[in-house]
């Protein structure tokens, strides 16, 4: 019975057993090693769009990029807006840098748009995408453009030159040249130079060219300095024999009139008062030491020495004629305490009587009549609307 039933079952078995291995036959081939979709001339673009609507980023990037390619059959920048976009906001730094491109240049049926492209520079730039650097740099350096900003325009400019945009380098070293910031554009100039190549020749010349300026600038500061070395030498040289020969009035006079120099002025006088020959020196220069130095050891010099000088008429270094009782002082100096009081001419004149007898109002008339005859009439004659001829 047992044998039978075996016997009844063998042939279903072997059919099942045939159908099974059909199936999994099917299944090896249809998922296991599937055909290239690219060998069979059919576009994966379908199944890249498929999988971005499913949620993957990555997918959104390679189909925004695909349809933005205008080398793609399937070229579409409208279209691949939608999904550029998905992966910007998914922080695909490329997906942004392209949506900058399009939006700069106005690519297919997407209209100019230099706001949003400025956004999604400032984005895909900031996640090292060399495109969004570039139009950043674009954007922000247009003239007349709402979107102008000086300032972004040259922080993209450094970023641009520092990944090896050597039109970038160009630009940012001649605007650093513009702004008196010289070595900084020679440097940037010269690093972006590479000798012999044919592209780098116009960023080689503006180096080169900047380094030429300054070395003959440098030349000419340090010729200039040495000459004010040496003169100074020479000024030293002329104080010291001054010094040496115990002049100390010469060498105060050369100080202070020619050299210019406080500090020359007191190394003379504190000498002149360790030797002993304060005397030696002219009373004038102590009026002007008092002026110099407002405190300190020769500022007491100078107080002590005028004040052991001074005369009860005594006006420095200022002109005495025309100080209170100047003229009185002089006029008894001349004839003596005992001669007669000098008065000074025109203080008790009166003018005579006329003798005619014409009022001085007549006079004044008269007087102002020819007046007005010579300068409005005569070779100076003046024009008819000025007052003197009204």
């Amino acid at each position: 019975m047992r044998a039978a039933k075996i016997g009844v079952h063998c042939p279903l078995a072997s059919a099942l057993a045939a159908f099974m291995l059909a199936l999994l036959a099917l299944i090896s081939v249809t998922f296991v090693s599937p055909p290239s979709a690219l060998a069979q001339g059919v576009s994966p673009l379908p199944a890249t769009i498929s999988a971005c609507d499913a949620g993957d980023r990555a997918a959104c990037l390679s189909a925004g990029l695909a349809l933005s390619d205008v080398e793609n059959p399937s070229y579409d920048a409208f279209l691949s807006l939608r999904f550029l976009q998905q992966a910007c906001a998914a922080n695909e730094a490329a997906a942004c840098g392209r949506l900058a491109l399009i939006f700069y240049a106005g690519e297919g049926d997407v209209e100019r748009d230099l706001p949003s492209s400025g956004n999604f520079a400032q984005r895909a730039c900031a996640g090292q995408d060399r495109d969004g650097c570039e139009v950043a740099e674009a954007v922000f350096a247009e003239p007349g453009s709402p979107q102008f900003d000086a300032e972004k325009a040259l922080r993209y400019r450094r970023i641009n030159c520092t990944q090896g945009n050597r039109r970038s380098c160009i630009d940012l070293a001649r605007i650093l040249y513009s702004m008196d910031d010289r070595l900084p554009a020679e440097q940037i100039a010269l690093n972006a130079c590479i000798p012999g190549d044919p592209s780098s020749a116009q960023v080689c010349d503006f180096g080169n060219r900047l380094q030429s300026l300054r070395r003959k600038a440098e030349a000419e500061r340090e010729a200039a300095i040495q000459a004010a070395r040496n003169a100074q030498a020479r000024e030293q040289s002329v104080f010291d024999q001054y010094m040496g020969k115990r002049d100390y009035d010469g060498a105060l006079y050369y100080s202070l009139y020619h050299l210019r120099s406080k500090r020359h002025a007191e190394e003379a006088v504190m000498a002149a008062s360790r030797a002993g020959a304060l005397a030696s020196i002219f009373e004038d220069h102590f009026y002007v030491l008092e002026y110099w130095f407002a405190t300190g050891p020769v500022a007491q010099i100078a107080a002590s020495q005028i004040a052991k000088k001074r005369q009860s008429n005594d006006c420095g270094i200022w002109n005495c004629t025309n100080m209170p009782g100047a003229s009185s002082r002089r006029w008894q100096a001349q004839r003596g305490s005992s001669g007669s009081t000098y008065r000074a001419p025109g203080s008790s004149y009166s003018p005579p009587p006329s003798s005619s007898g014409t009022s001085s109002a007549e006079i004044a008339k008269q007087t102002r009549d020819k007046y007005r005859t010579y300068n409005c009439t005569g070779s100076r004659r003046l024009s008819s609307s000025h007052p003197v001829c009204q």
